[in-house]
Formats: structure tokens, sequence, C-alpha cells
């Protein structure tokens, strides 16, 4: 599966293109749901009823496949801006709940505690590296708005918040009960908390 990685243009949305797109994005995330990750794009084509020139053209590699897929799913988080830390940080906790329980990521981390598939791995840190920025900007705008402690670092707090987050999924096949959340988000903020 090792292939040239270099990005390419996306599909242009609107209409049948974004239609490709989108079923290509769907049929990439089920396998990796499934756990299948030894796939190719003659597969994707096949199983998304869509002509392989078609899906060549646009994901000539299983790296393209791939990112497309990831920014299909990431791109269901929306990052919550309130004006107010313990408000963002709930809503972010609830929305990441649900995505951490998402079969998609339940798989793909497993796979990475498992030390399986280093270049799925690979892509998917990469990919996670500016989304998890996202998340963190919560934290630094808490920290601008003298909510949170200066000397807190936005990727331990968010580290904090996440690895319970995903945890849930993966050892207790849940995600996170409603008061399970209360209580996380309530002992970040008490933690995170300006001294004086």
């Amino acid at each position: 599966m090792s292939e040239e990685t270099t990005p390419r243009e996306r599909v242009r949305s609107g209409g049948r293109s974004e239609k490709v797109r989108q079923a290509v994005a769907r049929t990439v995330l089920d396998l990796l749901a499934e756990g299948v990750v030894d796939f190719g794009v003659s597969d994707v084509a096949v199983r998304a009823g869509i002509n392989r020139k078609t899906v060549y053209r646009w994901w000539p590699t299983y790296t393209d496949l791939v990112r497309e897929a990831l920014g299909e799913h990431s791109g269901g988080v929306e990052v919550p801006d309130t004006g107010s830390w313990p408000r963002d940080l709930r809503l972010l906790a609830e929305r990441l709940s649900v995505f951490f329980a998402s079969p998609v990521e339940v798989s793909t981390s497993a796979m990475i505690a498992g030390r399986r598939e280093p270049e799925l791995k690979a892509l998917i840190l990469e990919h996670f590296e500016p989304v998890q920025e996202q998340w963190r900007e919560v934290v630094a705008r808490g920290i601008a708005r003298g909510e949170v402690d200066p000397a807190c670092s936005p990727i331990a707090v968010m580290n904090m918040l996440v690895s319970q987050l995903m945890m849930a999924p993966l050892m207790l096949y849940r995600p996170m009960a409603e008061d399970e959340i209360e209580a996380l988000v309530e002992l970040v903020v008490r933690a995170t908390r300006p001294i004086g």
C-alpha cells in the first residue's frame, strides 16, 4: 500500500461530483469500520458502485482514498466558541464522545493501539494533528479570557479530556454516559482554574 503521498485537488463541490465524493468517502469509512485496511482503488469503486475510471481519476492511490475519508469523518466535529471555557469544554466533550464511539474511530483506534497497520497509522496521525490543534484552541481561548491558568498546556489539557473519551468505547464498548462526561468536564475545569 506504499504510494506517493502528494495531496490531490479535491473533486469540486456540488452536483454529481459531490455525490461521488461522498460515496467514495463513505465506502472507505465503512471498510475501516469493518477493520478492512488492505483495500485498493478498484475495491472501493466496485463497492461504491462508481465507475473505476472516475475513482482512479480523482483518487489514484490508497493514500488519496484514506485522506478523503478522514476529511469527511473528522469534519463532523464542530469546535465550539461560546465565549465560556466551561461551556465550550462541555460541548466539545459531548461531541467528541459521540465521535470516538463511532465504528470508524473504535476500529482505527484499536489498530493504532495494537501497533498494526503502520502506514494507515501514519496517515491517521498526520491527518489529525491539525484537527487536534483546532480542539486545543478551545483551551487557548480560555487562557486568553483569564478562565484557564496560563501555566496550563493546551496539549496536556486536551490529552486529559480526549484520553478518557477515547477509552470508554475501546474498553467498555460504549460511549461515555452523560454523568461521566459531566464529571470529567468538572474535573478538567477545576484542574485548570487560575490560582489566586
